[in-house]
């Protein structure tokens, strides 16, 4: 650093301890014949050391930034401090008549030596204009001040040395937290070279990090022809008549990110099929506000263009914050805090969350500091055991997904997220990584069709229903009946007899109020609320409903329900709806089966439970028709029926598998054409 001091009119912004020290050299003793004039020192921070030295010694302060632009005759303006008030205050400046030089850490200790070296030759300069100063001593100044120079150079060195070893680590950590993110995204510099494309990246794009960083090829996996991404746009700051003439009307400016652009299109290069995908690119600035890269997120939304044309919206809100990035550090902690997903950042052994972007604090409506210390398990449903398992069990360099798991927020409202947990290493200890994808829309829609396909189900029953209730209405009307013709006869009634009706009356009444509630509870729509349960407890409440209804068609039922089978983790109302499904499956079968055969078919439906190692294993069987291996294969699929047109939608196994996945268990099918079938359910054992 080398600035002439003579006469010098400087301002200083920022009256940190580095201000103090430049205060006392500067305006001391040593550099009195230069002259040199500090017209200002400015800071928010009224009791800052410089800042009370500067009010000490006469030299005038402010609070204001502003009042630095209004000074006249400046050279100079010394920029100690970073404040994102700066930027804009410092736009009004004349640069032609006015250097703005921005001093961090090193630069501030570069600029002290620079001083004192100034000092030392001044002094040097006087000893030597005396007379009484021989060639010898001469010899010594300047050794000592060749050793001055010398030892601040090492002592720069060292600084560069350390900072550079600190950068390297920050830029791998965080490097960690981008390569962890489930959200593809790569970044490129202002050279448009890739240097980072993360693992979501290449599981969206098929291309892996090794072939693409250190290229300029991010357009291959998009394009067949050579053509700017959209960070190549943002680093090539391309007007916009020249982003137009690439992405047509398809692009605009980020509502949400300054500086940022953004775009949906299809890629018919990217898959099988094609996809869309919605990407924003922002730019990566260093603290004097160059571009020096630009990072670009992608989101698949061709499921969505399927399915929802309204999630449009919405995908736009997953678009990520991008801040200017002051350095390295900054960089990457800025690309943590604005991902779109809630990232937490927990010790290994004991869950404990040890960091958090800012995305989970609005997600979640907890301050940060509320969250530090907490274990991440106290956010979601402390009953629910799998996910401590299975954080127990992560192995090294592994990660693990967590589906349709529910998490609390502070205001004690639900919502339903997929959890992936990967290992990476954070401020030199082992952490995990996890970060949380809102589906609460997807649960709600997948909920509404299981409710659909009860309340079909409970059509198909309603014959058996109305027996159900029925026949205690029956004993109701002939006990009532009774009663009244011998009261109208005069008849006495003994007491007994009276006795005898009246509970049989009573029971009776109980017994159609609970086939009422029983229908009533299973109608209703079920919350996500995994309890522990035993799996014969659904299994008998099914005959409550289809009891008549197999008896009427002549169906020999067995039922063989291991009594000390282990609990699982499930909700009632749902499995009953599985066992259900299978159960009238099982009827339609055999009926048909019976119908087609000119003998007499032996109609047999058995259910078995039992525990198996670390499972809980059911099997429903019938002397049906049996499958193919072409409908094995098709059975679980939506709207896939074997039934004639009108008879079944299609739906009821689809939605069985569907609640069985949820609860982390398997289904699988034994069956022969010819030879009936048979439905193995597994469910993991609660220890």
């Amino acid at each position: 650093m080398n600035i002439d001091l003579k006469g010098l009119k400087l301002a200083i912004i920022g009256g940190n301890s580095p201000c103090r020290q430049i205060l006392e050299i500067l305006l001391g003793p040593g550099l009195k014949e230069l002259a040199p004039q500090v017209l200002m020192v400015a800071d928010t921070m009224k009791q800052a050391e410089g800042i009370m030295y500067a009010r000490k010694i006469g030299v005038p302060t402010t609070t204001d930034y502003s009042e630095i632009c209004n000074l006249t005759g400046i050279d100079v303006i010394l920029k100690l401090k970073n404040d994102v008030l700066l930027s804009c205050v410092l736009e009004k400046v004349n640069t032609e008549h006015v250097s703005i030089i921005d001093i961090d850490a090193y630069r501030a200790m570069s600029f002290l030596n620079f001083l004192e070296a100034e000092q030392e030759k001044i002094q040097i300069k006087r000893k030597i204009q005396t007379d009484k100063i021989d060639k010898k001593e001469i010899v010594e100044l300047f050794d000592l001040f060749s050793k001055k120079i010398q030892n601040n150079a090492e002592e720069e060195n060292r600084y560069l040395m350390a900072e550079r070893e600190d950068l390297l680590e920050t830029e791998k950590e965080m490097s960690q937290v981008i390569q962890g993110s489930t959200i593809p995204t790569f970044i490129i510099n202002n050279e448009h070279i890739i240097t980072h494309w993360n693992t979501a990246c290449e599981e969206l794009t098929g291309h892996r990090a090794y072939e693409l960083v250190g290229t300029d090829k991010q357009w291959v996996p998009f394009r067949s022809a050579k053509r700017p991404t959209m960070a190549d746009v943002i680093v090539g700051g391309m007007s916009e008549q020249e982003v137009s003439k690439y992405y047509s009307s398809s692009w605009r400016k980020s509502g949400l990110i300054n500086e940022a652009l953004e775009a949906e299109e299809f890629f018919p290069h990217l898959g099988k099929e094609g996809k869309w995908i919605f990407f924003t690119a922002a730019p990566i600035k260093s603290p004097d506000g160059k571009v020096i890269g630009a990072i670009e997120t992608l989101k698949d939304l061709t499921e969505d263009k399927k399915t929802q044309e309204e999630l449009e919206l919405q995908d736009k809100e997953l678009s990520t914050l991008y801040e200017k990035y002051k350095k390295s550090e900054e960089k990457y902690r800025s690309l943590f805090n604005n991902n779109p997903n809630p990232i937490f950042i927990m010790d290994r052994k004991t869950f404990e969350i040890l960091d958090v972007n800012h995305r989970v604090e609005e997600e979640y409506g907890y301050g940060k500091t509320e969250l530090l210390g907490t274990p991440f398990l106290d956010i979601g449903d402390r009953s629910d055991e799998t996910v401590k398992h299975g954080l127990e069990e992560l192995l090294e360099n592994k990660s693990i997904l967590f589906t349709k798991r529910k998490h609390i927020k502070k205001d004690k409202t639900s919502f339903f997220v997929n959890i992936k947990v990967v290992n990476a290493t954070y401020s030199h200890r082992d952490v995990l990584i996890a970060s949380a994808t809102d589906i609460t829309e997807s649960v709600e829609k997948e909920t509404q069709l299981i409710q659909a396909g009860k309340l079909a189900t409970l059509g198909t029953m309603a014959a058996g229903m109305a027996h159900e209730i029925n026949q205690p209405l029956n004993v109701i009307q002939i006990c009532s009946d009774l009663i009244l013709k011998m009261i109208k006869k005069g008849i006495h009634i003994p007491d007994d007899e009276l006795v005898i009706m009246a509970n049989d009356i009573i029971d009776n009444v109980a017994r159609a109020a609970g086939v009422i509630k029983h229908v009533r509870d299973f109608a209703r729509q079920s919350e996500r609320d995994l309890k522990k349960l035993e799996i014969n407890d659904p299994i008998k409440d099914v005959f409550k409903i289809l009891g008549h209804q197999l008896t009427v068609h002549s169906i020999k039922v067995k039922l063989d329900l291991d009594p000390k089978i282990p609990e699982i983790r499930a909700e009632h109302n749902r499995l009953e709806q599985v066992f259900i499904n299978l159960v009238t499956n099982a009827i339609d079968s055999m009926d048909e089966k019976a119908e087609k055969s000119e003998t007499s078919v032996e109609k047999i439906l058995q259910i078995k439970t039992f525990a198996d190692k670390k499972w809980v294993v059911t099997e429903v069987s019938d002397t049906g028709l049996g499958m193919t291996e072409e409908v094995k294969r098709k059975i679980f699929e939506p709207f896939f029926t074997t039934k004639e047109t009108g008879k079944g939608t299609g739906l009821g196994t689809s939605i069985s598998f569907g609640i069985i996945k949820d609860y982390g268990g398997t289904i699988d099918i034994e069956s022969e054409p010819g030879k009936g079938a048979t439905f193995i359910i597994k469910f993991p054992a609660i220890e």
